[in-house]
């Protein structure tokens, strides 16, 4: 009987640490680091031609981490998820890119299209070095760059940092455009922030924080 009890109390203080995790994230004046993109599971569909080389395709990936930060006025990621203050640590995403295998990210087959689960963001997170930074970060998971499509989708995944738990992660589509291959599928990001400040993040907040 005592057993049972003191399970059924370690059960209710996880069930309540989570919550007040995932209530955090809808808080106005919770600390958020934004942790960048990360393209460790990513497939580039369509197009390969105008990748290039892998050096080519690692300079891309710096690149669109760093115009998050170069232009962070139009990536406002602090206003889509509606804070007063947000951390930025994108070196944590870029370190992950690093050791990602160029040869692995092509592909020509439409059904890599819609591809990852939420377990395969669970994994993604448990091999990342947050370098030191705590509380609950949010990062874009790149499941596709589907040129075929013209469709671009990212998993907006929110994290406690200091025990790698994934809180949420919601898959959203994002429209590219524009001129060369940065600002293309920058702008399939720019399109998927603005769905959150519009819409997506408020139905977030109705599925996730009235949970708890």
């Amino acid at each position: 009987m005592l057993k049972s009890k003191i399970l059924f109390l370690m059960i209710l203080v996880t069930v309540t640490a989570f919550g007040q995790d995932t209530r955090e994230v809808f808080e106005r004046n919770s600390k958020i680091t934004w942790l960048g993109l990360d393209l460790t599971a990513a497939k580039f569909i369509g197009d390969r031609e105008r990748w290039g080389s892998s050096s080519d395709v690692m300079h891309l990936m710096e690149a669109w981490n760093d115009l998050m930060i170069k232009e962070k006025d139009k990536f406002n990621v602090r206003s889509a998820i509606q804070k007063d203050n947000i951390n930025e640590a994108l070196d944590v995403a870029k370190e992950h890119n690093a050791g990602l295998d160029i040869s692995e990210i092509f592909s020509n087959e439409e059904k890599d299209h819609l591809r990852l689960r939420e377990n395969d963001i669970e994994a993604i997170i448990a091999d990342y070095d947050f370098k030191g930074n705590s509380g609950i970060g949010v990062i874009f998971n790149v499941e596709t760059f589907n040129k075929n499509k013209q469709e671009a989708l990212i998993w907006v995944t929110f994290v406690n940092m200091d025990s790698k738990e994934v809180l949420f992660t919601e898959r959203v589509s994002g429209e590219p455009g524009g001129a060369g291959l940065r600002n293309y599928w920058a702008n399939a990001v720019y399109d998927v922030i603005t769905k959150i400040r519009r819409k997506e993040f408020e139905n977030w907040r109705k599925k996730y924080y009235r949970k708890f």
